[in-house]
């Protein structure tokens, strides 16, 4: 498969009056504000509006599809502009603009029915791949006697393919959280001048489950999750629902989607935002930005330690920002996911 600068994708989403509640389910962010009309309404809002996440979820699945296979996607940013409302059509539209043996970077620009954008400054990023280093595609069953990809196999590979700089700072960026929770000096973010910078929260422990992983992909496309789970997209990738499948694939067993990782490392923002030496008013706080880093894809029975650190605070006008590192390392001690969340404090 070859993808070239200039190529360009697109994906359209419809905002079902039943959505919000489908995702608070499948990622547990039950803001009043996506699920309760009064609420909503009280907010200032209208009614009920969906999950940012959820939308930037559908702009990164967007790109998944270009590169054929969710557990390419290595990295998003946006910023969250307007908000999505039941009812609404939004249409994704993705630009590749770099891309070299490696490595994949697009733009996407998400509008509404009345033109109006959605999500501002969307940058995705992920593997080449005409350059994944085995299986393609699934192994045939005929294959008799030939071991199947496992995981281990699938992270060494990967670790092979680095250059030397690239390997170092893979190292470097995995022990930033191990040597932050230690205490080393010069690993606290932030700077002692912004109040409340290098505070903490975590670690918060969460165990990937199989029915879990399935429900939010259902969500985000277009899907019903339900205790059975049925009711899913046909266009679904296998990788994220087939088991027999997903075995004879690149990562030898199922893997999460990407935005999956907001189920476990929101949980150190949402502490940062209710911990009453902030003195954050939650209900008037809105989700600005949001950034990931996917340093790793995600399998059932991974365990991750989430820790949060306030970046910074600082004070636009009437108006507060706060900005939340999330690192989330898994059961080998390996930097799985990095998230940034941009919380906007209205004045």
């Amino acid at each position: 498969m070859t993808i070239t600068a200039g190529q360009t994708f697109s994906l359209v989403r419809e905002c079902d009056r039943y959505r919000s509640l489908y995702y608070a389910g499948a990622s547990g962010d039950f803001n009043p504000i996506h699920i309760d009309v009064e609420v909503g309404q009280a907010a200032g809002l209208g009614g009920v509006i969906l999950q940012g996440l959820c939308t930037l979820a559908w702009g990164v699945d967007a790109f998944a599809r270009l590169l054929g296979d969710p557990g390419l996607v290595t990295g998003v940013k946006a910023r969250f502009s307007k908000p999505v409302r039941p009812e609404d059509t939004i249409r994704f539209e993705g630009t590749v603009t770099e891309v070299d043996r490696r490595t994949v970077k697009a733009r996407i620009a998400a509008r509404n029915q009345s033109g109006d954008e959605v999500l501002k400054n969307v940058e995705v990023v992920g593997r080449n791949p005409a350059a994944v280093w085995v299986g393609q595609g699934e192994v045939g069953p005929a294959r008799a006697g030939q071991p199947a990809m496992t995981a281990q196999l699938a992270q060494a590979m990967k670790l092979l393919q680095l250059s030397q700089a690239e390997l170092m700072q893979t190292v470097r960026e995995e022990l930033d959280p191990v040597l932050e929770s230690a205490g080393e000096p010069g690993t606290a973010p932030g700077t002692s001048s912004v109040p409340g910078a290098g505070k903490s929260w975590g670690p918060f422990r969460y165990v990937v489950g199989t029915e879990k992983m399935v429900e939010y992909a259902a969500a985000i496309s277009g899907g019903v999750p339900s205790h059975a789970v049925t009711g899913l997209p046909e266009d679904l990738h296998p990788v994220l629902h087939d088991e027999t499948r997903a075995r004879r694939m690149r990562w030898g067993s199922i893997i999460a989607f990407p935005m999956f990782a907001v189920v476990f490392s929101i949980a150190p923002a949402q502490a940062a935002l209710l911990d009453p030496a902030m003195e954050v008013d939650v209900f008037r706080v809105l989700h600005g930005e949001q950034e990931f880093e996917f340093r790793e894809v995600l399998r059932p029975g991974d365990v991750l330690h989430t820790t949060g650190t306030l970046e910074s605070r600082s004070v636009r006008g009437s108006n507060e920002l706060f900005v939340i590192r999330t690192d989330s390392v898994n059961q080998h001690g390996r930097l799985a996911v990095r998230g940034r969340f941009t919380a906007f404090v209205r004045g």
